[in-house]
């Protein structure tokens, strides 16, 4: 691909494949993105209007332009092949991978002190971008990425929207890690309005993962995690006598019950987040 030597696939997903790549003019490693301009019907459906793959594509290079900051991924640039119908998306190799938070067998690998430099990290990114106006809408552990040096970078901008976009009302991202207002569902009353406070939601199911090695609330099937995400409070594992499942500060506890209050005007901002004692 142009001057990029393809070595091999670093995974897929909803949005694209991502290949790990060599610039032979500089040496150095590369990931990248191929979206295919071409979007396929999901579940027998067609894409809905103003939801094209080009389209979105296009907003995802038109965010990651905007963003320059050491937590989230750099895009270096963009190759176009009309004769394909695919966009090159060149982003910065992020050597260590996707941040890994529990074992085979879902227990937590990281301890807290693990936990909480990891969620600083997020949180400087998350400043930067709600100050860009942008909000991320699928922040969770898997868009994570570890750098040499241990930092994360928040990646992944492909149902990213401009905060003030009215297509924001629209369900993307990963369900597990949607807001209760996303989820909400009573013909009889307007919809919560959809702000940047469902990162904050994300961010905290993102530290649940972390203290836990699993997601807060689980379902069957989709629907019913929406209800339950919507109507039922998080718990936090004890054991039988009472005891807290992992060594967590009270601190840390406190900081996690107040990223998932179910009224996002009861979430914290971002600089109330920074002040918080944990």
């Amino acid at each position: 691909v142009n001057t990029y030597e393809i070595v091999r696939e670093l995974g897929r997903g909803q949005h694209g494949k991502v290949k790990l790549a060599r610039d032979l003019l500089t040496n150095e490693y590369v990931a990248i993105k191929i979206v295919s301009r071409i979007g396929r019907a999901r579940l027998g459906r067609p894409l809905s209007a103003g939801s094209s793959q080009e389209e979105k594509v296009r907003r995802e290079i038109a965010i990651l332009k905007k963003c320059n900051h050491p937590n989230i991924v750099k895009l270096r640039e963009v190759l176009d092949d009309a004769a394909s119908s695919k966009i090159y998306l060149v982003l910065e190799y992020v050597e260590r991978g996707e941040i890994q938070w529990h074992d085979s067998y879902d227990n937590p690998i990281l301890n807290e002190e693990q936990s909480r430099s990891a969620f600083r990290d997020v949180v400087q990114g998350l400043e930067y971008l709600h100050f860009q106006g942008i909000i991320h809408r699928d922040i969770k552990p898997a868009n994570l990425l570890v750098a040499h040096d241990g930092s994360i970078k928040i990646s992944d901008f492909g149902v990213s929207y401009s905060a003030f976009n009215s297509e924001l009302a629209k369900t993307a991202g990963t369900p597990a890690f949607f807001a209760p207002e996303i989820c909400y569902n009573d013909p009889n009353q307007p919809p919560p309005p959809i702000t940047y406070k469902i990162d904050i939601w994300a961010l905290g199911v993102t530290l649940y993962c972390f203290f836990y090695g699993r997601v807060p609330f689980m379902a069957e099937n989709e629907f019913e995690l929406f209800n339950v995400i919507a109507t039922e409070d998080v718990i936090i594992p004890k054991n039988e006598d009472g005891s807290l499942v992992a060594d967590i500060s009270p601190e840390g506890i406190d900081i996690l019950i107040k990223l998932l209050q179910k009224n996002s005007d009861e979430r914290p901002s971002i600089p109330e987040i920074k002040n918080h004692p944990w």
